[in-house]
């Protein structure tokens, strides 16, 4: 079941990535490209590892830090079954 929590690993994760993208394109804008694309290049191979491995070492360190935004919650267990 997915739980109703704002901070959690896989929702804090995408947050760092799209303000991770945002700094992409602010370096791009400004004429530092080849930071950018340096930058870019990482993002590129870590999401293609993650594609490959199921493997997100920021998931796993988030997921320590906040908590799963998936979890068999013994309350959502109980609830269904009524």
């Amino acid at each position: 079941m997915k739980a109703k929590k704002l901070w959690c690993a896989e929702r804090v994760q995408r947050l760092m990535m799209s303000m991770f993208l945002l700094l992409i394109l602010m370096l791009l804008a400004k004429g530092y490209s080849v930071a950018g694309l340096a930058l870019l290049a990482f993002m590129s191979v870590m999401l293609f590892i993650h594609f490959i491995f199921d493997f997100c070492p920021s998931t796993v360190i988030l997921q320590k830090i906040f908590g799963s935004c998936y979890c068999e919650c013994k309350e959502e267990n109980h609830e269904n079954q009524l």
